[in-house]
């Protein structure tokens, strides 16, 4: 046995974070929060193949829908860092966690949706003549495992996925961090220990805008290929990942009444002021969808133009997630909406839209021979919204579901509550 910095009795043992949620509840705002990031990548894809991201300046706001990806990373950093925290907080060191339970969670949550759909874009592209075809072995391998965002090949109609391989190993580091989160607080104590990691997390947010500047010089150098992987990385998004980290920090030290948030009444005041966190995200996606975060094509970005990018949407990100984590006020418009039945079904199949709406343009662009980068806009969103919507149901009816569930069900601990 060794003594907690507070005085308490803990064994040595450090523990992964499991399952979000935890005792501090399920948090209705952020499934709708899920449901508005699938909502703008989806746009953006709509955007880009119908012309439309090109126009004015309801384009730049088109063609920012990618923003969208950093809100996921962002609300994943957070839901599974926060156990970890808790327990960090609360001086627990005893908790040993699995990591095959971990493991079997997030495969579940990731995998049966996503092979499905990867089975429909494989028919696309052997269907469709200009798909490019299905490829061999060697392109369809790395689909399978979740690491085509190593090698940068991509099906026509997943090209999105990049951003899995991201998160599947933004899960492998998950259960290396949380222990460390929790040793720091653990062994710092709540208030250096909660300064100490929001120092690293900006330290590291630093270190993914150094990354982007690293990858837009590169590719600005000719580089054929390995500057996107870079790019699209763990390392290359640390920003966001680090807004939904930072997010975790605040909120549990906010809770038990220490860190900045209870040092600091000003920066309070705005943390629990919903309306002005939204307002500064939209402040902030305005911003990106300006010049400053560089073109709103495929043309290779300046390297301020790319470093802005990626901190604009990590600040775009931090702003929505701190302002969906708080508990609504009773009564409130967000009172109703975080109790909606809509905004769950929304939550849940936010994950099937995102794997399945660049599938659906495709297969509409060839069902009806629209011309890309020069197809109506709002026709082609509406009917991209309700294929998406119809297959992303399905997908959480039949498949996504009923896995979680049985998987849950067989790695459930059996373990007695703590008083």
């Amino acid at each position: 046995m060794t003594r907690h910095p507070s005085g308490r009795n803990a064994t040595t043992t450090y523990p992964i974070p499991t399952d979000p949620g935890g005792s501090m509840g399920h948090l209705r705002l952020v499934d709708g929060l899920r449901a508005v990031a699938a909502a703008l990548v989806l746009v953006s894809h709509v955007g880009y193949w119908t012309g439309a991201s090109q126009i004015d300046l309801v384009g730049g706001l088109v063609a920012r829908g990618d923003a969208g990806v950093a809100v996921f990373f962002a609300i994943s950093a957070f839901l599974l860092v926060r156990p970890a925290i808790g327990r960090g907080l609360d001086g627990i060191a005893n908790e040993r966690g699995s990591t095959l339970r971990y493991a079997a969670r997030r495969a579940a949550r990731i995998l049966p949706a996503y092979w499905v759909a990867l089975a429909g874009v494989l028919a696309a592209a052997a269907w469709i003549s200009d798909a490019g075809g299905t490829g061999g072995m060697d392109r369809v391998l790395p689909h399978l495992l979740v690491l085509q965002g190593w090698t940068g090949e991509y099906y026509q109609s997943f090209t999105q996925s990049w951003s899995l391989t991201t998160e599947v190993t933004f899960y492998v580091v998950v259960p290396v961090l949380g222990a460390a989160l929790t040793r720091v607080l653990w062994r710092r104590g709540s208030a250096r220990g909660i300064r100490a990691l929001l120092a690293a997390t900006l330290l590291a947010a630093v270190l993914g805008l150094v990354a982007q500047a690293v990858a837009a010089s590169w590719t600005l150098a000719g580089s054929d290929g390995g500057a996107g992987v870079l790019a699209t990385s763990v390392v290359g998004h640390l920003a966001w990942f680090g807004a939904g980290v930072a997010v975790a920090l605040l909120t549990e030290a906010g809770r038990r009444g220490v860190g900045p948030l209870a040092t600091r009444p000003a920066l309070l005041s705005v943390w629990r002021s919903r309306p002005t966190l939204v307002l500064l995200a939209v402040v902030l996606f305005v911003l990106a969808s300006s010049p400053l975060a560089g073109p709103r094509d495929l043309t290779a970005p300046t390297v301020g133009q790319a470093v802005a990018k990626e901190a604009l949407y990590a600040l775009f990100a931090l702003a929505l997630l701190a302002a969906a984590v708080q508990e609504p006020a009773e009564g409130s418009p967000a009172a109703t909406v975080a109790r909606s039945g809509v905004t769950a079904w929304l939550g849940d199949i936010s994950y099937g839209v995102f794997l399945w709406h660049v599938l659906v343009l495709q297969v509409l662009f060839a069902a009806t021979g629209a011309t890309l980068f020069a197809a109506g806009f709002w026709w082609v969103l509406y009917a991209v919204v309700g294929f998406s919507v119809a297959l992303a149901s399905a997908s959480w009816w039949c498949v996504e579901r009923p896995i979680l569930a049985a998987v849950r069900r067989r790695t459930a601990r059996d373990t007695p509550a703590r008083a």
